[in-house]
Parts: C-alpha cells; sequence; structure tokens
C-alpha cells in the first residue's frame, strides 16, 4: 500500500463501485460527503495488514513495558538471587491444592 490517496464523491460508489474497488486494490479511497471527506476504503488484503500490524506493535510496547518495569525494579532494588526466587516459585507450586 503506497502513500497516495484517491478522493472519489459518494455517489461514485454507487455508480462505478468497480472503478473504486480497483482503486482500493491500489491504495485507499477517500469517500466525499458534500465536499468533505466522509470515509476511507481500502481493500480486504490492505485491512488485514493493516490490523496484523498493530496487533504487532501492541505486543512489542506490552514487552518494552514488562523490561521498563524490570529497570525500574533493579533501579529500586526490588531484586533477589535466582535461587530464592525458584525457592519461592516451588513454595507456591507446593501450595496449590489439587
Amino acid at each position: 500500500m503506497s502513500g497516495e490517496i484517491s478522493i472519489r464523491p459518494s455517489k461514485d460508489i454507487r455508480t462505478n463501485y468497480a472503478q473504486i474497488s480497483a482503486l482500493a486494490h491500489q491504495h485507499p479511497v477517500a469517500i466525499t460527503v458534500n465536499g468533505r471527506e466522509d470515509t476511507v476504503l481500502l481493500s480486504h488484503a490492505d485491512f488485514m495488514e493493516q490490523q496484523r500490524m498493530i496487533a504487532e506493535m501492541q505486543d512489542q510496547l506490552a514487552v518494552y513495558a514488562q523490561l521498563a518495569q524490570s529497570q525500574d525494579d533493579i533501579k529500586l532494588g526490588r531484586v533477589q538471587p535466582l535461587h530464592d526466587a525458584i525457592d519461592d516459585i516451588y513454595k507456591d507450586i507446593d501450595s496449590i491444592d489439587l
């Protein structure tokens, strides 16, 4: 999907749908109502790619947030030796009633 966008009046959706659909497979199409941009159409493939990219960015942000929290924990001394952490995990597991 390139950075360009086509602008078409809303009446073209009814009268020239095939042409607008073909344009939307090349790049987004802004639909105007009374001369003002109202809606943007894009191909299903482009929409799904945008959704995938958004989900990927959200996942990355979650990782960055965890890393920032970890750095704060280290700076504030909220740490413990690994063997103590493992012992705490085993204690938690042992206390679970199955």
